[in-house]
């Protein structure tokens, strides 16, 4: 009967510090929302901040991340190629690349980087933060973390996956022509018309939503989960792996999400 009962008490305690979690997220997420819809946030000092963050978070880590959109690209279009050869659906070949790589596998590589490389960094910031009182003494001074430190991040960090999925993807096309066509000028007209059988306005409309939840996953989970952070030194490794683990569960949550809307 101990045993059952402990049992309860350990689900349920755990039920109630996953609702609390959930929760302290999605207040985080309305307060940053209501923020943003206020004409006072968007002022010089809070554009300055954002366009750091997306220098910081994009623009400084573009060349690795050419060379491993171009690397991963590269095998996976190969595998593709050999594949559809091999089983007759040559033609076929252009469409796949596209739906898998460029719509699915792409965006989701893309935050996942900026989530070990930003996310992490920004998640550690935060918690320290808490830890030293610093975003006490933010408010004391009458500078609300939200507008001037919080908000940037999130918005530079949606700003990042957007931008560097679009390079990814303009990047990914190109490998993919050259891959097909080689440098011949022949295959412009029938891979232009597959580019604009697939991209039409629901899926690019789709793909910029993802990126979306994608770039608030990679930088609010990171931010709510500083804020959770005891004030304990020690606890500021604690809430970086169990803010990542978190990321990592809502991108393969949203990736989930969407491959069922599209296909199921």
């Amino acid at each position: 009967m101990d045993l059952i009962i402990n049992l309860v008490e350990r689900t349920g305690a755990k039920a109630l510090a996953w609702w609390s979690s959930i929760y302290s997220v999605l207040s985080f997420l309305g307060e940053a929302f209501a923020t943003l819809a206020m004409p006072a946030t968007w002022n010089r000092a809070t554009l300055d901040t954002i366009i750091k963050q997306i220098y910081f978070t994009a623009v400084q880590i573009l060349h690795v991340y050419l060379i491993y959109v171009v690397v991963i690209s590269w095998v996976i279009i190969s595998i593709t190629l050999s594949t559809a050869r091999n089983v007759g659906l040559f033609d076929q070949a252009t469409e796949m690349i596209i739906r898998v790589l460029v719509l699915e596998l792409l965006p989701f590589l893309t935050a996942l980087l900026i989530a070990l490389r930003s996310g992490s960094a920004i998640n550690t910031e935060v918690a320290l933060m808490k830890v030293y009182n610093e975003l006490d003494a933010l408010a004391h001074c009458k500078v609300e973390p939200m507008r001037f430190e919080f908000l940037p991040r999130i918005a530079g960090g949606v700003a990042s996956v957007l931008g560097l999925t679009i390079m990814g993807g303009v990047l990914t096309l190109l490998l993919a022509y050259l891959s097909i066509y080689g440098l011949s000028a022949s295959g412009l007209y029938p891979f232009a018309t597959t580019i604009a059988s697939v991209f039409n306005m629901k899926v690019l409309l789709g793909l910029a939503v993802k990126c979306g939840f994608f770039g608030l996953a990679v930088t609010a989970l990171p931010i709510a989960a500083g804020l959770e952070t005891p004030k304990k030194p020690f606890m500021v490794p604690v809430s970086v792996l169990r803010g990542m683990m978190r990321v990592f569960l809502a991108l393969v949550l949203i990736e989930v999400l969407s491959l069922a809307l599209k296909y199921i």
